[in-house]
């Protein structure tokens, strides 16, 4: 949080698309990311904000090949070709963490972008249509999980002068789908790979080692929600650190499997001499969607009152183990197996699943505004986990305009909620 607060100060009234271009800017925050006083209490904090320095800076200094992806565009097949990897939904949530995110709002609804599209998206089209973010080569985009990131790069594709690629992720996967998945992702390399100049062979050969990579990570991933389901939880959700991130941006590369191996070493030393805020864990609980990225005090006003959650929807590992000499179908494979992938009530069960697996008390369903498939599904999530027993609060918020934010009221609902259960 302390650079966070330094960054947010330092930058938020006279941030300009020049100032993100200064080698200036990245050899502060590499300093400030180095120095004495950022000692963030997760060690592996510090491989994820490296690696995301390390990437933003060669995106914005014309260092690498620059190209866009949404959130479940698998990260194994940029990485593979040594393309530098950008994601505008996540750069929204950190504009949102450093207070610019109202800026870029009001940017995007100068422009006919309506409010009642997700915030992540507004933020992203009114930070590139103002030279926010880097120019691209290429743009990425899954038709999973939601539609709305399909039409915003394809949008900015036509914007930028920059080529667009979609993938069309089976609603109802089956063998002839998957290979048909799969050959989209094979093509998608093949023109990723082209541009820098790599063979096919090349391509393959980087594919392979980006998934054995990745396997390692998984395995470790697959550790630390083992070790979550224990009580007390040595890892809250309020503490998880750049775990989420790093789980969309970072499968594939060795930094990915630094940062896991780091977190679920950390997680077995705190393990074996818990602190008193996890013995004082007397409600567990699943969070469902993600949580407001500006500064906030939601996740400890949970915590003082002994809520922890143990479990977060988009924490999971939800594929199975890769194999290297059959890269895009292992890579149809991931994307199209995920539980956002296809009926709502196919996320409804998984979360039944998982309220089930970590024994939880009751569960809290975030219903970002804009985000239709999630909003949508959220009435048929609850139904299926208040039948199995959890009792299931939807709140209403936004996860990047700080401006519909109502603490006060939002403690108020959960105060009830935590006193019912």
């Amino acid at each position: 949080m302390g650079l966070a607060e330094d960054l947010r100060d330092k930058f938020k009234n006279d941030l300009s698309p020049e100032l993100l271009r200064s080698r200036l800017l990245w050899r502060t925050a590499r300093r400030l990311a180095r120095s004495r006083w950022n000692k963030p209490d997760w060690r592996a904090d510090i491989v994820s904000l490296s690696f995301f320095l390390d990437r933003t800076e060669r995106a914005f200094t014309g260092k690498g090949t620059v190209v866009w992806a949404n959130l479940l565009f698998p990260p194994e097949l940029i990485h593979a070709v040594g393309a530098c990897a950008f994601y505008p939904e996540m750069a929204s949530a950190v504009v949102a963490s450093l207070g610019l995110a109202p800026r870029f709002l009001d940017e995007a609804a100068a422009a006919g972008f309506t409010r009642d599209t997700c915030s992540f998206h507004r933020t992203a089209l009114g930070a590139a249509a103002g030279g926010f973010y880097p120019a691209p080569e290429m743009l990425f985009s899954a038709s999973y999980p939601c539609d709305s990131a399909s039409h915003t790069l394809n949008y900015l594709a036509e914007k930028l002068g920059a080529e667009y690629v979609g993938l069309d992720v089976p609603a109802h996967p089956d063998p002839v789908t998957l290979d048909i998945l799969a050959g989209q992702f094979e093509e998608a390399a093949l023109r990723l790979g082209a541009r820098m100049g790599k063979r096919e062979s090349q391509v393959l050969e980087g594919l392979r080692e980006a998934l054995v990579r990745s396997n390692q990570a998984r395995s470790l991933l697959l550790d630390i929600g083992a070790l979550r389901r224990e009580r007390p939880c040595p890892l809250s959700g309020r503490e998880l650190p750049g775990q989420l991130s790093m789980i969309s941006a970072a499968f594939g590369t060795e930094d990915g499997v630094r940062f896991f191996q780091m977190l679920r070493d950390q997680i077995v030393e705190r393990r074996g001499a818990p602190s008193a805020a996890a013995q004082e864990e007397r409600t567990r609980l699943l969070w469902m969607h993600l949580r407001p990225y500006y500064p906030n005090g939601l996740a400890d006003w949970l915590e003082e009152r002994g809520a922890r959650v143990v479990c977060d929807e988009f924490a999971l590992c939800t594929w199975e183990e890769l194999d290297p000499d059959d890269p895009y179908l292992s890579l149809a494979r991931k994307v199209a197996g995920h539980f956002l992938v296809g009926p709502a009530d196919r996320r409804a069960r998984a979360m039944a699943a998982l309220a089930r697996d970590y024994q939880v008390d009751g569960a809290v369903h975030f219903n970002h505004w804009g985000c239709r498939q999630s909003c949508a599904g959220a009435p048929l999530v609850r139904s299926h986990l208040q039948n199995e027993g959890v009792p299931t609060l939807i709140l209403e918020g936004d996860c990047v305009d700080e401006r519909e934010y109502q603490e006060g009221q939002m403690r108020t609902r959960l105060e009830g909620f935590l006193e019912s259960l």
